[in-house]
């Protein structure tokens, strides 16, 4: 069984776990009164490990993109391969988009942006292009948890339904 490239795994995993904690930091981050002293102590570090979820996306693109990926089993039914294409490209898309939302939405709206321990401005100030971001940066991150759940339901129908070992997608990320 081909596996994909270890920097194709590296990345895989990485940004799974960097994605659901951006997620959860983003709920809990909603969560604090607008009020308290700490509100925005989180924020930073959530704009932070965005852009390193940004960064790492258009990094991860090049990589697929170059690399030998494994094929799709001959014995997966079409609609299952098109059901896997069509979530790749939605995921990939959210990936990207979500970041992007958050960098538009903090950034335009007058708020820098924080790569660890620097901060800078890349966009002019604009409430209207920061309240579409926060608009989008609002619902896009659901819709990304979203077709990860589903991603998963995928990977483990594989696993413990088919039992097949030709279709054990998670072999292969592995």
């Amino acid at each position: 069984m081909q596996k994909y490239t270890l920097t194709m795994r590296l990345l895989h995993w990485f940004m799974a776990i960097l994605i659901l904690g951006l997620i959860a930091t983003g709920w809990y981050m909603e969560g604090i009164p607008r009020d308290a002293p700490n509100k925005y102590d989180l924020y930073s570090w959530h704009k932070s490990f965005g852009l390193t979820l940004f960064l790492l996306v258009l990094v991860r693109f090049i990589v697929r993109i170059t690399s030998k990926r494994p094929s799709l089993s001959e014995k997966m039914p079409s609609w299952e391969k098109q059901l896997s294409r069509a979530g790749h490209f939605f995921l990939y898309l959210l990936m990207f988009f979500v970041p992007l939302s958050g960098i538009i939405m903090s950034d335009a709206g007058g708020h820098p942006l924080n790569f660890f321990f620097t901060s800078f401005d890349i966009l002019v100030t604009d409430k209207k292009l920061a309240s579409i971001g926060a608009d989008f940066h609002a619902i896009l991150p659901y819709v990304l948890l979203g077709i990860v759940v589903l991603h998963l339901f995928g990977v483990l129908k594989h696993k413990f339904i088919d039992k097949d070992p030709e279709l054990d997608v998670l072999k292969k990320m592995l």
